[in-house]
């Protein structure tokens, strides 16, 4: 039988990483260790009476350890439990093993099981073999650094925090290892204010009537399978992997055997209308899929009904910058029981971003669904390239003639009320003679941001403010350069082939405030310029790092084929997921 030793502890982001060593032990000498456990837990009293008590407790233990595993129960395999002492909580755990017989668990305490935290509680990590269960111990160097294994996750305008970390148990002849996990809430002791009262009572009433209007709506309606809703409440039109979908399916003739709904809102951050709100919650109740495209504020009370697929068609790249729980304990982090934990479904590029995005959303890796992207179909098709090309040197005859560098980078601030971008970083007089008669300097900031570079007009024949053009995506098609510094614009532009240079003027505040979900240094597919002068030698020298291009593709995309579309299309028709 085998017994293990816990002897490495280490933290990354919401992962809590535990590595060890499994040591085979002969029958008898399990026996016997067992027998000095019993004996350490102060079982030394001779009484029949309790001590059959004991070993019936044992039995039942042991055998609600098989039911968990199921009926593929061998008592020759080791099975590893995260248990409390009196089996009162009993979770599998699925460690990897390396070439020399070291165990590896990685656990994800904001999404350990039904997508919930790692429960409140003190747990240990057992080893059930050969019908005997066994407590890992701990190593002395753990016993050590015990206060530096422990983490706080501050949430919910830092009102709540979950803490997890590890403990050793007392016993100095057989130290046991143990994770402790506890959820805290602050009281918040504010002024009355009646406004405030008003406001929230109010507020709480609508979101009740609300409820109640879609529970009726939901189970009430009948639902026959052939209703669809395209939503999105960051933007006001059909866009991107929506409209990619959308378009495809009614290419294929599918809007015949399927009724189509659209809710289009720019919600997050913004007042709604009380029609835009009935009418979102009538298609939410109704349909039978929801096809979303960006964080949706209101999943964060109203429960989708179970008659309802919610599939996350996610806008932008995942695995840059940090964002969802990958943020937990960080500024702007999530609450617990987030939106996000409500999708069904989420689609993804590559299998390699499964794990990525599972942690993002706070979902299984089994709900990340590697169709490829569906809005990526367009960027690859050689006649829409040309298509688009030619119209756009048609309504831009002035551009056409000089290459095109694209400055995108994301904002500043912790969302849409807060977004703002540092202007003063950037040199117009420079880029203006930088640009010479070779390059024109387009700005295209992002959607959120309310105040507009101000270029002077002096400078207005080679830099030129294109924020409001409609789809970013499409300027990529004309771009020989492009210059971001932390947005999900390089996946799309990487498709190309072409050189990035990356402007994080502020990468360490960034990485401090916001953080990043890949090491910045080695995942940025192009040269990293923290200053206006070493951006502006990279062009003058046309020093772009372009190898790291083909590496960040091959890492991110699995299919370059144009029938990603396709593919998420016959996967929601058949369930049948991609090969």
């Amino acid at each position: 039988m085998y017994l293990g030793i816990v002897d490495e502890v280490s933290w990354e982001r919401v992962f809590l990483n535990i590595s060890g060593q499994m040591f085979e032990k002969t029958n008898e000498e399990g026996e016997e260790l067992f027998r000095i456990r019993r004996q350490q837990n102060d079982y030394t009293e001779v009484d029949e009476e309790k001590e059959e008590r004991r070993e019936l407790r044992y039995q039942e233990n042991m055998a609600k350890l098989r039911s968990i595993v199921g009926s593929s129960y061998d008592p020759e395999v080791p099975y590893f439990f995260l248990r409390t002492k009196g089996y009162l909580q009993v979770y599998p755990l699925q460690p990897t093993f390396d070439l020399e017989g070291r165990f590896h668990i990685r656990l994800n305490v904001t999404n350990f099981q039904n997508r919930d935290i790692i429960p409140e509680g003190t747990f240990e990590i057992s080893i059930f073999h050969q019908g005997m269960d066994f407590s890992m111990r701990s190593s002395t160097e753990i016993a050590k650094n015990i206060l530096d294994l422990s983490r706080p996750f501050m949430f919910d305008k830092n009102s709540q925090c979950y803490m997890a970390g590890v403990a050793v148990g007392t016993n100095e002849r057989d130290p046991i290892f143990k994770i402790k996990s506890y959820l805290l809430t602050r009281k918040r002791r504010r002024k009355f204010n009646l406004k405030r009262v008003i406001r929230e009572a109010r507020d709480k009433t609508i979101k009740f009537c609300i409820r109640r209007y879609y529970d009726f709506l939901h189970r009430f309606v009948p639902h026959n399978g052939k209703r669809i809703l395209f939503a999105t409440e960051a933007r006001g039109t059909l866009q991107g992997n929506l409209e990619a979908i959308h378009d495809g399916m009614i290419k294929r003739g599918l809007d015949k055997d399927f009724r189509f709904y659209y809710s289009f809102r720019k919600a997050a951050g913004e007042h709604s209308s009380a029609t835009s709100w009935v009418k979102v919650m009538t298609l939410a109740a109704i349909c039978d899929v929801i096809l979303i495209d960006d964080y949706a504020p209101f999943l964060n009370w109203l429960t989708i009904g179970k008659k309802t697929k919610l599939i996350q068609v996610w806008h932008a790249g995942v695995g840059f910058k940090s964002v969802g729980f990958c943020r937990f304990g960080l500024n702007g982090t999530p609450k617990l029981d987030n939106a996000h934990r409500q999708y069904d479904y989420a689609i993804t590029g590559s299998r390699n971003l499964q794990k990525i995005y599972s942690e993002v959303f706070g979902i299984e890796e089994e709900a990340i669904i590697p169709t490829g992207l569906p809005r990526i179909d367009a960027l690859l098709d050689e006649g829409n390239q040309q298509k688009f090309v030619e119209s756009f040197y048609q309504e831009y005859p002035d551009l056409k003639d000089r290459k095109i560098i694209l400055f995108a980078p994301t904002f500043r601030g912790m969302g849409q009320k807060s977004a703002h971008y540092p202007y003063e970083y950037l040199d117009y007089k420079r880029i203006y003679d930088f640009c010479g008669d070779e390059y024109v300097f387009l700005l295209k900031m992002h959607p959120f941001l309310v105040d507009v570079p101000q270029i002077p007009a002096e400078y207005a024949d080679r830099i030129q403010d294109f924020s409001s053009f409609p789809n970013v995506n499409d300027l990529l098609r004309v771009t020989d350069l492009l210059i971001t510094d932390y947005s999900s614009v390089i996946y799309e532009y990487a498709l190309f082939r072409r050189p990035m240079l990356f402007f994080a003027f502020d990468k360490d505040e960034y990485s401090t405030i916001r953080g990043f979900q890949s090491d910045y240094d080695t995942f940025a597919p192009g040269k990293i310029c923290t200053t206006f002068d070493e951006m502006e030698e990279a062009i003058r020298n046309k020093d772009f790092q372009l190898e790291k291009v083909d590496k960040f593709v091959d890492e991110n995309f699995d299919y370059l084929d144009t029938h990603s579309t396709d593919r998420f299309i016959d996967w929601l028709l058949t369930g049948k997921k991609p090969e």
